[in-house]
């Protein structure tokens, strides 16, 4: 969990944009689920077998003792949607999401315990044609994005096949392992008995070398399992997606079937560990088990914004123009020699960065709380502009507001540059500016 301030906010929000932008030209359109859902969600559609149902979901009992969790991924959280407002029976639904998710994982580098994820599902089409659509998607929206000549993109595919193909799959794996399993690390040893196909996706180095010698999907492909993936890769082919056929790629979650595939980035930024930028597949039924009454084909994929935001360099961030500073000059008392502004002149100064905004953004620079928190008054003009270049964005032009001003009803427009002023009357501002 970390705060983003500034441009560390800007990077996400442009991240999404790109995503949603993309999205839309597919004809996405946006839903949003809430962050706390009823435990049963993910526990029914994650499996309970799951790193994440075993190990890492924040669940918290309500006041009336049923048990909410706060939603550690998209997809089982918008297959919920869909069946709680009736939508099985309006169909194709193409739906894009962004938020936070939650899980409680060890904090590292691109991996947070508090994350942000953009992703898209496409529930109602069988055909698979809408999985070439999905990958299509996911790889526009991540090429679009200025990452650097060192980010190299890959996708990587494999087929986990239909529900018969994936059984079979399963059973074979379950014979091959089970003659290691006194050498399988003790998390493959409970897998073996509850879902074999997670030992695939192991990364205790005990199991490396016995996953590699274990079958693989394609040998327990029925013929319409094989011909949906054949059309996947051909379909790819023709668009010019570069993409390899991954054997050994499966996703840890039970909902999968038929495609599935992730997009790494091999940066110094993430590491080897951290290198999935995006990942998706094909989950036909999903809804079903969660009370539906339809068993209705999916398909979508999800992408870490944290992980694109530590690739994304800063100056690669597109800044708004810089708001034009409106500066007000402060008075002296004769009396007691402090400086104060008198509040006739304040609310001048609202008035002009109100006329400013609109031909552009501008904002009046107020004066803040001292250390001690007694109030303070505005520095000398001398000070002040000193400050306002010593933060980014620099202004090329600011605004300067006194007594004087105000009464001519006008403004002193000050070049930070050449450092050249020059009078203007308020309504003729937009000729400096």
């Amino acid at each position: 969990m970390a705060d983003r301030i500034g441009i560390a906010e800007r990077k996400y929000q442009f991240i999404k944009s790109i995503a949603q932008k993309t999205a839309e030209k597919y004809g996405y359109e946006p839903i949003h689920t809430p962050t706390l859902e009823y435990s049963s969600v993910f526990e029914r559609t994650l499996g309970s077998d799951s790193d994440v149902v075993g190990k890492e979901l924040y669940k918290l009992p309500d006041s009336r003792n049923q048990w909410m969790t706060m939603r550690p991924e998209g997809t089982a959280a918008v297959a919920r949607a869909l069946v709680t407002n009736q939508l099985e029976f309006t169909l194709p639904q193409k739906l894009y999401y962004s938020g936070p998710m939650y899980r409680h994982e060890r904090p590292q580098r691109g991996r947070l315990r508090q994350f942000e994820q953009f992703g898209i599902e496409s529930m109602g089409i069988p055909h698979p044609a809408i999985d070439v659509e999905s990958i299509l998607i996911g790889w526009r929206f991540l090429n679009q994005l200025p990452l650097g000549s060192n980010a190299k993109l890959e996708l990587h595919m494999n087929t986990l096949g239909d529900a018969e193909s994936r059984s079979s799959y399963r059973k074979a794996l379950k014979t091959y392992f089970e003659h290691y399993r006194d050498k399988l690390s003790p998390d493959s040893q409970r897998r073996l008995d509850t879902n074999p196909l997670r030992i695939l996706d192991s990364k205790s180095e005990q199991d490396i070398s016995i996953v590699s010698n274990a079958p693989i999907a394609d040998e327990y492909l029925l013929p319409e399992a094989s011909k949906h993936f054949e059309f996947v890769q051909t379909a790819l082919k023709d668009l010019d997606i570069p993409f390899t056929h991954n054997r050994r790629l499966v996703r840890g979650l039970d909902y999968y079937q038929h495609t599935v595939w992730e997009v790494t980035c091999a940066s110094s930024e993430l590491g080897a560990s951290q290198a999935t930028v995006l990942a998706g597949g094909r989950y036909d039924g999903l809804t079903s088990v969660l009370g539906g009454k339809r068993v209705l084909p999916g398909v979508g994929w999800g992408s870490g914004i944290d992980r694109l935001a530590l690739l994304l360099a800063d100056n690669k961030v597109p800044i708004p123009v810089t708001p034009v500073p409106v500066v007000i000059i402060p008075e002296t008392s004769s009396e007691t020699r402090s400086r104060y502004v008198d509040d006739r002149v304040y609310s001048f100064a609202i008035r002009v960065a109100e006329t400013i905004r609109r031909y552009r953004s501008a904002y009046v620079v107020h004066g803040s709380i001292l250390n001690d928190g007694t109030a303070a008054s505005h520095p000398p003009i001398d000070k002040q502009l000193p400050n306002l270049l010593s933060k980014e964005p620099q202004p090329s032009r600011v605004v300067i507001v006194g007594s004087e001003e105000m009464l001519k009803s006008g403004v002193t427009v000050r070049n930070m540059s050449t450092r050249q002023q020059q009078f203007v009357k308020l309504d003729s501002i937009q000729d400096l500016l």
